[in-house]
């Protein structure tokens, strides 16, 4: 019971980040655009798990775990992550999810990243080359959406920067602080019922995968009608800065082989060309969504029989 109790004020907890980075980011947006909003700021917040990891990882050598950090999450968010913001924006909104009309910014550069991950992984390994490469994509990234959102400069209704700014602040601080004992929560009343292992490991694993980035993604999916579109490019924009510049910063640490995680590389690019092919067209419609979120428990339990 205590427990439960403790779950039910955890995720109380974690709706109410949710709904401040939501707020946060669509006022930014008002202002900035939905490619920095979603694809720089919210991208960048929603990825600093993996950011840390990855850094802590590379300082203790551990480089094996630094990729998976870094690349881990493309499957599921363009899998698993995509099909419940299409979804759900679908059953909010009544109507199929549709890309804002520069969105194709970050699906270029996810183009160019998957191309240039491709390559390196017939390379073989990460190296000083491979970190100035990648890491270029993503400060090019940041500047084009800089000057972009200069250039678009229309839009100049945001009431309030400071407002936004620490709605932003406190809810990602919150996400980040209770994710973890979410996902505790969840486990301690899976033994609680008995439930079996094998069903547990499905339950947890889509749950506390990029926890932050589907309960922000989710939520901006339905508060208003540019939120679906405003998710996914922060989705797209966490992993160009993940598939960048965290694997970039390998190479400047070490030139290292990674024959051990080429699994992990090889479904990054799989995954990368996933969320493109889904995104080419502008459109998330209903039956996609199915197919992604099916996808996803399938490889998820291939994982468990194999």
């Amino acid at each position: 019971m205590a427990e439960l109790i403790k779950f039910i004020g955890v995720l109380t907890t974690l709706i109410i980040a949710a709904e401040l980075l939501a707020r946060g980011t669509e006022n930014m947006e008002r202002r900035f655009g939905q490619g920095i909003a979603g694809g720089v700021i919210l991208g960048f917040l929603t990825a600093l798990p993996e950011t840390v990891i990855t850094v802590y990882a590379l300082l203790n050598r551990e480089y094996e775990v630094a990729i998976g950090s870094a690349i881990g999450g493309n499957v599921i968010l363009f899998t698993l992550g995509i099909g419940l913001v299409g979804l759900i924006y679908s059953f909010s909104w009544n109507r199929s999810l549709t890309m804002n009309y520069d969105y194709n910014v970050e699906n270029n550069f996810l183009i160019l990243n998957t191309i240039i991950l491709a390559i390196i992984v017939f390379y073989g390994r990460f190296n000083i080359l491979t970190a100035i490469i990648l890491s270029s994509i993503y400060i090019f990234y940041i500047f084009y959406r800089i000057k972009k959102g200069k250039d678009e400069k229309e839009n100049d209704k945001i009431t309030n920067l400071s407002k936004s700014v620490i709605e932003l602040v406190i809810g990602a601080i919150l996400i980040l602080a209770f994710s973890d004992l979410f996902v505790k929560c969840i486990v301690a009343i899976s033994k609680e019922f008995n439930l079996p292992v094998a069903w547990t490991s499905l339950l947890i694993t889509p749950i506390a995968a990029e926890l932050e980035e589907k309960i922000s993604g989710i939520r901006l999916a339905m508060r208003n009608l540019n939120g679906g579109s405003l998710a996914i490019v922060s989705f797209v924009g966490s992993k160009i800065e993940n598939s960048t510049l965290l694997l970039g910063l390998i190479g400047f640490f070490t030139s290292y082989s990674f024959y051990n995680s080429l699994p992990e590389l090889i479904s990054a690019v799989i995954a990368n060309v996933i969320g493109i092919g889904i995104l080419l067209d502008g459109k998330v419609i209903k039956y996609e969504s199915v197919i992604l979120i099916a996808l996803y428990f399938i490889i998820i339990y291939l994982d468990l029989i194999l």
